[in-house]
């Protein structure tokens, strides 16, 4: 079993982790805006590993050996990701399991929410919600909510989401989920507009998927 520091390595290797650099004192740096419009000071593009199908590989068979130690967990019928960075990770993560996959769709009509579409999950099945990089439960919450309207029968959430990087929110209520992460990293921080020191510094806030050359340049 690899360690959590091992792990967050290949993300390192890979120039997948961005800090905003308080030194630089340089108004023009930008910090991130996450999809949830929330700032932060730090980012992990999962994209970048992700795209390496032998590291989704060993990241799901690392995350099957901690399911393994949690009863909870098992068994598992389905696991469903979220659009879309999600969907193969959670993919391989049902194949080691052997369980069937499914994820859900953002909705064309409102691309706040999200739909499932196409599948019936049996009823009483044992679902598992994976990601592949949560900072808020807001994301599990829609899952959740897209699968219990979009099947004419009730399933069974299982209590955990499973993820590979974790970046807790200061104060964020639990909605009764709990994460199994590799990594769990607490020094990036999170705000609202409003309370973001960096906009208070007159740093530009970027998408930074859409921007990542921005970010990584030295």
């Amino acid at each position: 079993m690899l360690s959590e520091e091992e792990i967050w390595g290949i993300y390192l290797e890979r120039n997948a982790v961005w800090y905003y650099d308080y030194r630089r004192g340089d108004p023009t740096v930008p910090h991130a805006a996450l999809s949830s419009d929330l700032c932060s000071d730090g980012y992990v593009n999962s994209r970048i590993v992700m795209s390496d199908p032998e590291l989704v590989r060993l990241l799901a068979s690392e995350l099957v050996l901690r399911i393994r130690e949690q009863t909870v967990i098992l068994p598992v019928d389905w696991v469903v990701g979220s659009p879309y960075g999600s969907i193969t990770f959670s993919y391989e993560l049902a194949r080691q399991l052997g369980a069937r996959h499914g994820f859900v769709e953002k909705d064309p009509k409102n691309p706040g929410r999200m739909v499932w579409q196409g599948v019936v999950i049996p009823a009483r099945a044992r679902v598992l919600r994976c990601e592949e990089l949560i900072v808020t439960r807001g994301t599990a919450v829609e899952v959740r909510l897209a699968i219990e309207n979009g099947n004419p029968e009730p399933v069974c959430f299982l209590p955990e989401v499973v993820t590979a990087i974790w970046r807790p929110h200061l104060f964020e209520p639990n909605f009764g989920i709990d994460i199994t992460a590799l990594v769990r990293r607490n020094d990036m921080r999170t705000w609202p507009q409003e309370e973001c020191l960096p906009c208070k510094q007159g740093s530009p806030r970027l998408r930074p998927k859409a921007h990542w050359s921005k970010f990584i340049s030295k």
